[in-house]
């Protein structure tokens, strides 16, 4: 059998008439040997037969499609969603078959950096609302600890560095909106590099000025 990416199936307008009514993915005898009938022999009939309760409903889908399948690109594609389906494969490939580029990772980083502040500060307000503390009461606590500084400096920038992040390529953005910046890849990679690159280097700043005011602090006292 051919190997006809999905894509061109979309555009020759096979997969609307078959996904339409393709609401299942059993496979029984009866389908079979009906699909023989109509001169569609496929890979899906040397499935394992399934259970025949489920028979009636799946042929009349089987006949429908079949009725609807007009040309030979719809059968085609009939016969490429029904082997598909049997081999029991995901809808749409994973993430990981994508090549890392800084275009898409930084993206993607934009918007989850984005959630995790916005998801912080909904479970943080509601959480300082409902508890019997406040946030400088929970600072003060966390100080308490008297944790090194080595070890806060790691969680300080773990939260300075998104929040950083998100703010400067909100910003890029905004550029690419007003057509700025975009006119070739290479500078949609260079103002991508510069934007991690300068998030690093202000975070760190951050990190290391609190530190140095922490140390600046315990020795007064």
């Amino acid at each position: 059998m051919i190997n006809i990416p999905t894509s061109i199936l979309c555009r020759l307008g096979a997969r609307s008439a078959i996904s339409r009514s393709f609401g299942t993915s059993v496979i029984t005898k009866d389908s079979c040997e009906m699909l023989e009938k109509k001169s569609l022999k496929t890979e899906s009939c040397r499935l394992k037969y399934a259970d025949p309760a489920r028979a009636k409903d799946t042929q009349k889908s089987i006949i429908r499609i079949v009725s609807e399948a007009k040309t030979p690109i719809q059968k085609f594609g009939w016969e490429y969603l029904v082997k598909q389906r049997g081999m029991k494969r995901p809808i749409a490939p994973h993430l990981t078959i994508y090549q890392p580029q800084l275009t898409w990772m930084l993206s993607g980083f934009h918007r989850i950096s984005g959630c995790v502040m916005a998801g912080t500060l909904l479970v943080g307000g509601l959480g300082f609302a409902v508890l019997p503390l406040d946030f400088t009461t929970f600072v003060e606590y966390i100080r308490g600890w008297n944790l090194p500084c080595a070890v806060t400096a790691v969680f300080k920038y773990i939260i300075a560095f998104p929040i950083i992040f998100h703010t400067l390529n909100g910003i890029r953005f905004l550029g690419f909106d007003l057509a700025k910046g975009v006119d070739n890849i290479g500078q949609v990679y260079k103002s991508g590099w510069l934007v991690f690159g300068v998030s690093a280097v202000i975070a760190l700043a951050i990190v290391i000025n609190s530190c140095q005011n922490k140390s600046k602090a315990v020795k007064t006292a």
